[in-house]
């Protein structure tokens, strides 16, 4: 029983060295969405047709697309669209516009708008992105899960970027 270690759960974790919770808390409730490195964002007419859209996204490696009218947010077109709506029915993409399946009127937020509310309310929600609008609004940007990933991955940046390069646990002692 001699070689046998209980560890209590006491001893700061890596991120508690660097970051203690205040700066976390502080960071992810304080810090405005205009903070968040974004991916471009695509921004379509409603008459734009399923087809240019989706190369739209595609030529820009985006998951979504803001849907416009007289520069004002109307919709949004994303993947699951594609797959909920497009994917399944029999029409013609090229003569289809695009306001026939997006989702209109999505839910939107200011770029003041704190990571922790865009995290609830993608969480709660089950959102991947949210549109991110002016105070007219006009569309001023996209905030997805993966940006707020990044963000929070850029808080840690030692710690993360050290990992081993495979997920799961280091196979040898040099992962280690």
């Amino acid at each position: 029983m001699k070689d046998f270690v209980v560890l209590d759960g006491t001893s700061p974790s890596e991120f508690e060295e660097t970051y203690g919770e205040d700066v976390l808390r502080h960071a992810i409730f304080e810090e405005p969405l205009s903070k968040v490195r974004r991916r471009k964002t695509v921004t379509v007419p409603a008459t734009a047709s399923i087809a240019d859209v989706i190369q739209a996204m595609n030529d820009a490696h985006v998951g979504c697309a803001l849907v416009v009218r007289l520069r004002k947010l109307v919709g949004i077109f994303t993947e699951r669209d594609v797959l909920r709506k497009v994917a399944l029915g029999a029409m013609d993409l090229r003569k289809t516009a695009v306001e026939a399946v997006m989702t209109p009127d999505p839910d939107t937020l200011p770029s003041s708008a704190s990571i922790a509310f865009a995290l609830r309310t993608m969480s709660v929600e089950g959102y991947r992105h949210i549109p991110l609008v002016d105070s007219e609004g006009a569309p001023v940007g996209v905030v997805a899960v993966r940006d707020i990933v990044g963000w929070l991955a850029r808080l840690f940046p030692e710690s993360v970027l050290n990992l081993p390069p495979e997920p799961g646990y280091p196979k040898t002692v040099d992962g280690g």
